[in-house]
């Protein structure tokens, strides 16, 4: 899992948490873009993408994408979320549209920053560790 992928993945999982919602990490996505799938006990999918869409020639293609990737009703259901290192304004709309949310990893970090109980932000680190090492735990031993 990208680094970016596992912070993104342990502030979700202690996010939701609050809201009795379970979050599991799935697969690995193209290779081109690092991405990684998370799926929800809820029906929400979120693909995690290290990639900045500046227009809607490049919110298309992720739309293709993701439409090839999931099923046509989640899609239609607006159950696709994907998060993204940037997105211009032109591009989420168009998303939208499309029934596709977006949120920027920027504010990923601004939802852990509203996290202010230690013992949250302690879980945060937990689940960051514990994915790195299922990463990376048999290239290191």
């Amino acid at each position: 899992m990208a680094r970016a992928a596992g912070y993104c993945f342990a502030i979700l999982k202690i996010h939701l948490e609050k809201f009795a919602c379970k979050i599991y990490r799935d697969t690995r996505t193209s290779a081109h873009d690092s991405g990684v799938d998370l799926s929800t006990n809820f029906g929400v999918v979120y693909q995690i993408k290290k990639m900045k869409i500046k227009n809607t020639k490049a919110a298309d293609h992720v739309y293709s994408e993701l439409k090839s990737n999931f099923d046509r009703e989640r899609v239609q259901q607006g159950n696709v979320i994907v998060i993204i290192d940037d997105i211009s304004e032109e591009a989420k709309n168009y998303l939208v549209n499309m029934r596709i949310q977006s949120i920027k990893k920027r504010e990923i970090i601004q939802l852990a920053e509203q996290m202010t109980e230690v013992e949250e932000r302690m879980e945060i680190l937990r689940i960051i560790f514990e994915e790195f090492e299922r990463e990376y735990g048999s290239d290191l031993f």
